[in-house]
C-alpha cells in the first residue's frame, strides 16, 4: 500500500508517506493515474448534482456498492443509491460545490479516498463536510465505487430535510468477519464503554486518520487522545454496544469493515440510543496487531 497525502491548509503538519506495493491489475498504473481518476470522479459528481442527474455519475458506482450518507440507514445497491440522489437533487440546487481530495490509499485492489467538501444552496444553507470513500479497479483500470461515505464538519439544524427514507430497502444483514478482527472489534467496545481516553486513543496508529461525527478530521494519536479526552469529559455512560459489519475486504496488510453500531446511553436523569454506521481500515502494525489507520463514524438521525 503507498499512501498519497495531499496537502490543504487545514492540514499542513498531516502525514509522511507510506511505503507499499503499487501492483494493479494488469497494467501498472502510476500514483498519478490513480489521482487523475479521482479528480476526474468527483469532477463528475459536481457537475451531476448542479445538474440534479444521477445517471450522469451511475456508471461510477459497483452494482452491490454501499452508501452511508450521514443521518441515513445504511443504502445498499446502486438502485437505492439512485433514489437517494433522484431525491436529494430534486430537494437541493446547488449554487457552489467544490470537493478536495486529502488523503489516498492505494492497495491492490482497493483504493480508499479522504476529502472535503463545501456545498452552498441556492437558498444559502451550506453543508462543510468530510467524505471517505472505497473504490475497486474494474475493466481498463476503471474505478468504481464499492462504498461511498459522507458527514459534515459541523451540526445541522434540521437533518430531516437530508434523510431519504425511499432509499432503504431492507434491514442490512450482518456477515462474519475474520476472528481476530472480530477480537480487535469487541476490544474496541469494551475502550468505549469504559471510556478511557488513553485506551480509546491507543486502538489507532501513529498517524491514523478519524472523521467524527459533525466534528473536523482528527489526524495522529495526539490529536485522538486530546479529542477522546474532551469527548469522554461529559457525564454520558455507555450502558451497551453493539457493532455489526455489513461487509469487509481483505487487503495486503489488514481489513476495510464496513459497519454500523448500536449504543444505550445514560446521562444523570435521561437516557436514550444512537445508532451509525461507518468504515474503518484496520491496518497491520510491525507487532502483528490490528490498529485503526482510517475510520468515519456517521449517525442515523430518529424522527
Amino acid at each position: 500500500m503507498k499512501s498519497i497525502v495531499l496537502y490543504s491548509l487545514l492540514f499542513m503538519t498531516m502525514f509522511a508517506c507510506i511505503d507499499s506495493h503499487n501492483n494493479l491489475p494488469g497494467e501498472k498504473k502510476s500514483d498519478e493515474f490513480i489521482n487523475d481518476r479521482l479528480q476526474e470522479s468527483n469532477r463528475r459528481m459536481i457537475e451531476a448534482a448542479k445538474d440534479k442527474s444521477f445517471p450522469a455519475i451511475s456508471d461510477l458506482y459497483d452494482r452491490n456498492a454501499l452508501l452511508m450518507a450521514e443521518y441515513n440507514s445504511l443504502i445498499g445497491k446502486r438502485d437505492n443509491i439512485k433514489i437517494y440522489y433522484d431525491e436529494i437533487f430534486d430537494r437541493q440546487t446547488i449554487k457552489e460545490y467544490t470537493r478536495e481530495v486529502i488523503d489516498i490509499l492505494i492497495f491492490e485492489n482497493r483504493v480508499i479516498e479522504i476529502g472535503l467538501f463545501n456545498k452552498v444552496l441556492d437558498n444559502s444553507d451550506q453543508y462543510k463536510g468530510k467524505y471517505f470513500n472505497v473504490w475497486k479497479f474494474g475493466k481498463n483500470q476503471q474505478l468504481t465505487l464499492v462504498a461511498e461515505s459522507f458527514g459534515y464538519l459541523h451540526q445541522i439544524d434540521n437533518p430531516s430535510k437530508l434523510v431519504v427514507h425511499e432509499a432503504k430497502k431492507s434491514e442490512p444483514v450482518p456477515v462474519n468477519i475474520p476472528w481476530e478482527l472480530e477480537a480487535y472489534m469487541a476490544l474496541n467496545e469494551s475502550n468505549v464503554m469504559d471510556r478511557v481516553p488513553e485506551r480509546s486513543a491507543n486502538a489507532y496508529t501513529k498517524d491514523a486518520m478519524y472523521l467524527p461525527f459533525a466534528d473536523t478530521i482528527k489526524a495522529g494519536k495526539g490529536t485522538l487522545l486530546k479529542h477522546y479526552q474532551a469527548y469522554y469529559a461529559n457525564p454520558a455512560k455507555i450502558d451497551s454496544i453493539q457493532v455489526f459489519t455489513y461487509a469487509y475486504d481483505s487487503v495486503t496488510d489488514g481489513y476495510i469493515n464496513y459497519g454500523g453500531f448500536y449504543v444505550d446511553w445514560s446521562v444523570p436523569g435521561f437516557s436514550g440510543n444512537t445508532t451509525g454506521t461507518g468504515i474503518s481500515y484496520w491496518r497491520r502494525e510491525a507487532d502483528n496487531s490490528l490498529r485503526i489507520h482510517r475510520q468515519i463514524g456517521l449517525h442515523i438521525h430518529k424522527e
